[in-house]
């Protein structure tokens, strides 16, 4: 079998997956250098970061730079267990990646909050049932016979002007 070549960027991100570079141009995977990942962690308020109810997610998950950096910040307010299990949440699509994140993370692979998903097509409901009423919002049944409306496909510059 052949060995592949960890690509430059994977080493310079810290993941120990083994990546080439054509899997990277198949798959787009870029992922956030941590001096970005606290430097962009630097600009959420403090105020949200000590709010227990505040909630955080990364939809594009990757081994897990941000989720890491943020559960590391997160833990001057919060316990580790309060902020893996209601604070933090993460998506997705590679399998080895998910692997590595829920590694770094200290989540098994089926931990409800971290799931392996493509994010497009995720429901983002995290194995748990979303109760329009724990929003204020009432129970809102679903129109049984609803239909969505077309997509506008008329490409003029006229039909956008509803939305300015």
């Amino acid at each position: 079998m052949r060995r592949v070549k960890k690509n430059k960027h994977n080493l310079e991100v810290g993941s120990e997956i083994e990546r080439s570079d054509e899997r990277i141009k198949e798959t787009q995977e870029v992922f956030t250098p941590q001096d970005l990942v606290e430097r962009m962690i630097d600009e959420i308020s403090v105020e949200t970061l000590q709010d227990p109810d505040s909630t955080f997610i990364d939809n594009s998950a990757g081994s897990g730079n941000f989720l890491v950096g943020l559960k590391n910040r997160l833990l001057q307010y919060h316990t580790e267990d309060y902020v893996l299990n209601h604070m933090l949440y993460g998506v997705e699509m590679m399998e080895d990646n998910h692997k590595e994140l829920c590694t770094r993370l200290g989540v098994s692979t089926n931990h409800p909050h971290y799931v392996c998903a493509d994010a497009l097509k995720y429901d983002y409901s995290f194995n748990s049932e979303v109760r329009l009423e724990d929003y204020g919002l009432g129970k809102i049944p679903k129109p049984k016979d609803y239909t969505p409306p077309a997509p506008n496909k008329d490409p003029s510059e006229a039909s956008l002007n509803k939305f300015f």
